[in-house]
């Protein structure tokens, strides 16, 4: 049985291989990839080599399949990383900051709370890709009658929304095989509420995310690429990211007092 030091040496080794591949792929900006690397050593020091295969797990499949949409959409890569340190921030510091709490207070299903806010992490972020390949237009959660742009937050398609469940699913799965979680209840739990987490993401992101008109009437959430006069929709400080923080927020803290009663 591997002993806590080569763990953390496994751990580290990891850390710094994702690190690597991620700045020379371009997958993660360098900002992007200073912030991976803090979340990952202090995720692997607080919580464990398992807890970080997880969360490595949600960076690996995010980054695969936003440049593998990329290409079958036949969008060629710039200059421009991926993502960047706002977005690692946005998605990784809930889970870490769960991680930390683990190592401070005992006696709480943590881990259950760390898989669900991954989960919920996961299950966006590949509904999100998934769901810009549907040859249907997305349609909004609020409203379903009717469609948006693809990529527009709080658009939702049916194969986007089936994939996400499918990746909450399979976050847990790994937990459990990690040993995060012994009981099927638990993982259940973290499962379902992942996904109620990105049905979360969804619905703040239709209604409250900042979004802009361009004159041509066309919903952006970027203003730089209208060429037209634009008209502010939504809140001005809550962004993607902001959206991004506090539906997985609510999804490692569902998942806790959930699994407590």
């Amino acid at each position: 049985m591997i002993d806590q030091a080569w763990k953390l040496v496994l751990g580290l080794a990891l850390i710094a291989a994702l690190a690597v591949v991620s700045a020379a792929k371009r997958y993660l900006s360098a900002g992007g990839v200073a912030a991976a690397v803090v979340i990952g050593v202090v995720v692997l020091v607080a919580g464990g080599l398992g807890w970080l295969i997880v969360l490595m797990a949600f960076t690996v499949l995010g980054s695969a399949l936003t440049r593998t949409g990329a290409d079958l959409k036949g969008i060629i890569s710039g200059l421009k990383a991926d993502r960047g340190a706002k977005n690692v921030l946005a998605n990784g510091l809930p889970p870490m900051i769960i991680a930390v709490a683990s190592s401070l207070i005992a006696g709480l299903p943590w881990s259950v709370a760390f898989t669900a806010a991954v989960a919920a992490a996961t299950s966006d972020t590949v509904s999100t890709e998934i769901g810009m390949l549907s040859r249907s237009p997305p349609r909004r959660i609020t409203k379903p009658w009717r469609t948006v742009p693809p990529g527009i937050s709080g658009g939702v398609s049916a194969i986007g929304t089936l994939a996400g469940l499918l990746a909450a699913g399979a976050i847990a799965l790994l937990a459990a095989a990690l040993g995060l979680m012994s009981e099927p209840g638990q993982v259940v739990l973290a499962a379902l509420v992942g996904f109620v987490g990105n049905i979360v993401d969804s619905m703040l992101g239709d209604l409250a995310e900042v979004k802009y008109r361009c004159g041509t009437g066309a919903i952006v959430e970027d203003p730089s690429t209208c060429d037209q006069p634009v008209e502010r929709i939504g809140h001005p400080i809550i962004n993607n990211h902001t959206v991004n923080a506090i539906a997985i927020s609510i999804a490692g803290v569902l998942a806790m007092l959930l699994s407590m009663i």
